[in-house]
């Protein structure tokens, strides 16, 4: 399994960058001292839920929680280039395509059901 632990460091930091933040100003907003945050940042201490959860809370972001449930590096490569676009679309853009993924989801299901229906038939 891939190790994703510099992955998540170095998000942290170039979102705390991002936003013009100092590690000292992040690790307040967050209730962390600012020692921890340096040795999260810098990979030479591991991050727990609830401290990573805090960091992102202060800085504003989303978690996304990638699953792996076919277990390619496809799949996952695919699902962080569609974050990738969405996450410079202003809200009312987001909801459009939010609902229309769910729209076409609930026509391929049903589609796929139909499909199944008739290899019964067949059978």
């Amino acid at each position: 399994m891939k190790d994703y632990t510099c992955s998540i460091t170095e998000n942290i930091r170039r979102a705390r960058e991002e936003r013009g933040l100092t590690q000292e100003t992040l690790a307040e907003l967050a209730g962390i001292s600012h020692s921890h945050l340096s040795k999260v940042e810098s990979g030479t201490r591991t991050i727990g839920m609830k401290t990573y959860i805090k960091i992102l809370e202060a800085l504003k972001v989303v978690p996304v929680l990638v699953s792996e449930a076919d277990g390619t590096e496809r799949s996952i490569e695919l699902l962080l280039r569609f974050l990738c676009i969405l996450k410079e679309c202003p809200e009312p853009e987001l909801q459009f395509y939010l609902d229309t993924i769910e729209s076409m989801k609930g026509s391929l299901s049903k589609i796929a059901l139909s499909n199944n229906d008739d290899d019964d038939k067949v059978a």
